[in-house]
């Protein structure tokens, strides 16, 4: 199994958008986005700078005749931008250009036959789906209830952006543009012991801190683990330290300190 860097070069200053979002704006932040709260205050003026910018450079289109609102745009972008707070090298997203919200989950039910020629039901319904230069597929109950419950480790606005991100090294691989060359070699051998573990874990059904959908592959991996830093921060800081060192130097941020 490999982690393998493309390297990304891209280096970008923001462009300097306001600080001040406008009251209704601010009152979705306040009462519809939990993390928002957990936040220390040092970082309230820089996300509000990116939600301005996420909203104005994002299209956002409602799937299936949902309208989109002001209110959908703020936290689906509060909640994107909290990963990319101290992330100015990579840009905001750079090729994610397009959000597509969809009223609940989405995909196909399919109907499957076994071998003893019993019918079976598939369901490949999803949450959020992103790729490369694509956009970004959110199921807004999923969203709303992320954003609901900061601490239960599950948000699928972190989980798709955290695959956007990995995309900016060429491919989804659990390897996203690190900062230096040199980094990818720890980064790879932390997380490629982590996530056999995890497999470990899972194939035997025991649960540990991890969501046991992150055993798939590496990409998986690696946006499962983004969910729980910043949402379960000191548990995994606890339960998983060289992992939790290996995305607080990545992201540039120590959620186990918040809130």
């Amino acid at each position: 199994m490999a982690w393998l860097p493309r390297l990304f070069t891209r280096r970008s200053r923001r462009p300097d958008f306001p600080s001040d979002l406008p009251p209704a704006w601010q009152l979705v932040l306040h009462e519809r986005v939990g993390v928002y709260h957990l936040l220390p205050m040092q970082y309230r003026p820089i996300l509000h700078r990116l939600v301005n910018q996420f909203i104005k450079e994002k299209e956002f289109w409602g799937s299936r005749e949902l309208p989109v609102t002001d209110e959908m745009r703020v936290i689906v972008a509060a909640q994107a931008c909290v990963l990319v707070l101290n992330l100015d090298r990579l840009g905001l997203y750079p090729q994610t250009r397009e959000v597509v919200i969809y009223p609940r989950q989405f995909g196909q039910n399919l109907e499957a036959v076994g071998p003893d020629g019993a019918v079976y039901a598939v369901d490949l319904s999803r949450t959020g789906e992103v790729s490369r230069r694509g956009p970004v597929l959110l199921d807004w109950q999923s969203v709303l209830q992320s954003a609901a419950n900061p601490g239960d480790g599950h948000n699928v606005v972190f989980h798709e952006f955290a695959h956007a991100l990995d995309y900016l090294s060429g491919e989804a691989n659990g390897a996203p543009p690190l900062e230096r060359p040199e980094d990818y070699a720890e980064w790879s051998k932390v997380l490629t012991e982590e996530h056999r573990a995890l497999m470990a874990a899972a194939s035997m059904g025991r649960r540990i801190l991890l969501d046991p959908y992150g055993a798939q592959n590496p990409a998986e991996f690696f946006a499962v683990a983004t969910e729980h830093f910043f949402e379960q921060g000191r548990r995994m800081q606890r339960a998983h330290p060289a992992l939790y060192a290996q995305l607080r130097k990545f992201y540039g941020l120590n959620p186990a300190e918040w809130g």
